[in-house]
């Protein structure tokens, strides 16, 4: 339970730019200063286009494994390796999102 209070000073600047930083992750500014002082991970909140292109990902990601699968039994051209990078890639980038 959050029971204790800490106040500090900031210019109208700072504050400016606390308030913002708040805002573009998505959560209050106290939440961002104690994340912040203890070292949490900070993220950005995502807008609706970007979760829309992140679920393309997903969806490009599961395709490209499928047709890499059908290559299996052997290599045409490398496609089945160019296949397997992009969609390792793409993978990387929506770990990102967790």
């Amino acid at each position: 339970m959050k029971q204790h209070i800490i106040k500090f000073r900031v210019s109208k600047l700072e504050e400016a730019i606390i308030k913002k930083k708040a805002k573009d992750s998505g959560i209050a500014v106290s939440e961002l200063l104690r994340r912040l002082a203890l070292g949490y991970k900070l993220t950005s909140k995502l807008s609706p286009e970007e979760i829309e292109v992140y679920k393309t990902l997903t969806t490009f990601s599961s395709n490209f494994t499928r047709i890499s699968n059908l290559f299996k039994l052997g290599d045409v051209d490398g496609f089945k390796k160019e296949s397997l990078e992009t969609s390792r890639i793409i993978r990387e980038h929506l770990m990102k999102l967790k």
